[in-house]
Formats: structure tokens, C-alpha cells, sequence
């Protein structure tokens, strides 16, 4: 079995399920029986992931992967910073983000860009930090835009870059430069990648593109007891193969863990 931090795993908020449902319905109106959405109880929020070094004890397979460094993972450091960093609740906007320019982009792409796509064989829909309401209309004046960007702080790019001090590599910051401030939801996958066309590609993607933007901006507080460590055997997180404790829960101990995974 491997781990992984996830958020909001199990019951969603009514909000998020509708959205989440909603993309889900596009996506079957346009692929048809190509595309297998995931249940809403096992969609999550990736935080960063605990995988180990084939072969080896504790030893962190990114770290190993890509940077060529053989490091012991530090769970209970990891529990404790998480716990303790005062960065949760943590406020997330998932959906309205319109079709212009913001304060930040995530992977050369604007948010609206970014808030739904096919990666690879996945699904994914996508959302940002926030601190505050988020602007009705477009900055007009520069302090406006300095203003909105304080808005959008890089706190999960900062807890994951935390995680380095615990043995732990984010899988996206491979290189010492990367940034990962996104929260994404995998809501399903492509049953037959080679049967997807660039014209649908763009058709599913333009269609939930524009659903998410006219949305009213979705704020999900991501809770202590929302953060889950999860023992999972597929990496889809299906309920029934994948055990989750919250760490909110005082049980929740590096110890504990370590007899579950021997």
C-alpha cells in the first residue's frame, strides 16, 4: 500500500457536489461512454503524496525520482507541521474565474484555462487559494491589481514546499524553481484515450470552461479534519481499497500508520 495527503475526500459540501456533478454530466454529453466518472465520495483534492522508493523502507520515491536523493520520510515531523502550521482552515475558490487576466497563472495558463482540462487520461477540475472575496470585475487601476493579488496567496505551494524539510518531494516541484499553488479534482477518467479527438478535446473543454466561469465563485474552507492521510492500494482512491484518518483525529500517530502499511 502507498499514502497520500488528499483533502475533502468522503462527503462533499451541496455546493461542491453540484458543481462537481455538473462537469461530470458535460463530460458524459460529450465523450458518452468514454469517459468513467469517479464517485463523488472518492474525488479529492491531492495535498501531497507519500510515496516510497521501490525496494527500499521509508525512502521518498520523488525524492529519488527527481533529484537523485535518498531520503527517509519523517512522518510524525510531517503530521506535526501540518497540524501545527496554522495555515488551515485554508480557503480554496474553485469555478468563476472569467475569461481574462489575473494576478497569477498556473502552468503558463490562466486560471479560466486551467479550471477544467484532460490531462493525459484525466479528468480534472481545478481551483486556487484565496484570502477574502474574490473581485466582481477586473482590476481598472494598478493599485486595484496589486490589491487582487493579494488575494490569491501561495499557501499549498507553501505547505508543499515545507514538506521538503520532512523528506517529502512534492511530485511537482521536481526542479528547485517549480510552483504548484493548485487544488485539483480528478472527477474521472478516459476509458479510451486514443478515441479522444483534438475537435472533442476542445469541445468538453470549452463547454466546462464556460460552465465553471459563470459560475458564482465556489469558497470551500478546507477544515484540520477535511486533511486525510489515505492507505491506498489504487491511486483513484475508490472507497473500498483506500482507508482515511483525519488529522484532525488524535489517533492519528506515525506509529499507528507504520503498522498498518507492514
Amino acid at each position: 500500500m502507498e499514502m497520500t495527503f488528499v483533502a475533502l475526500y468522503g462527503d462533499k459540501s451541496g455546493d461542491l457536489a453540484t458543481l462537481i456533478t455538473r462537469c461530470q454530466e458535460i463530460g458524459r454529453g460529450v465523450l458518452g461512454v468514454g469517459f468513467r466518472p469517479y464517485s463523488l465520495s472518492q474525488i479529492h483534492a491531492t495535498i501531497f503524496g507519500l510515496e516510497r522508493k521501490i525496494g527500499s523502507p521509508f525512502y521518498n520515491a520523488n525524492f529519488s525520482r527527481y533529484r537523485g536523493r535518498d531520503l527517509v520520510m519523517n512522518l510524525e515531523g510531517i503530521l506535526d507541521y501540518l497540524r501545527c502550521c496554522g495555515l488551515f482552515p485554508l480557503e480554496v475558490q474553485v469555478g468563476g474565474y472569467g475569461k481574462r487576466d489575473y494576478p497569477f497563472i498556473s502552468r503558463q495558463a490562466s486560471p479560466y484555462e486551467r479550471s477544467f482540462s484532460i490531462q493525459g487520461d484525466k479528468v480534472v477540475v481545478m481551483g486556487w487559494p484565496i484570502r477574502g472575496k474574490p473581485f466582481q470585475q477586473p482590476p481598472a487601476t494598478p493599485s486595484a491589481w496589486v490589491q487582487e493579488a493579494r488575494l490569491y496567496p501561495l499557501t499549498l505551494d507553501l505547505v508543499r514546499h515545507a514538506a521538503q524539510a520532512y523528506g517529502v518531494l512534492h511530485a511537482y516541484h521536481r526542479a528547485l524553481t517549480d510552483v504548484d499553488n493548485d487544488l485539483f479534482f480528478r472527477i474521472g477518467m478516459l476509458v479510451d484515450q486514443t478515441a479522444l479527438t483534438e475537435r472533442v478535446r476542445d469541445t468538453l473543454e470549452a463547454e466546462v470552461r464556460q460552465f465553471l466561469s459563470v459560475q458564482p465563485p465556489l469558497i470551500l474552507e478546507v477544515r484540520l479534519e477535511q486533511v486525510s492521510i489515505a492507505l491506498y492500494e489504487e491511486d483513484t482512491l475508490p472507497p473500498s481499497s483506500t482507508r482515511v484518518w483525519s488529522l484532525a483525529d488524535p489517533d492519528l500517530t506515525a506509529s499507528a500508520l507504520m503498522e498498518h502499511l507492514r
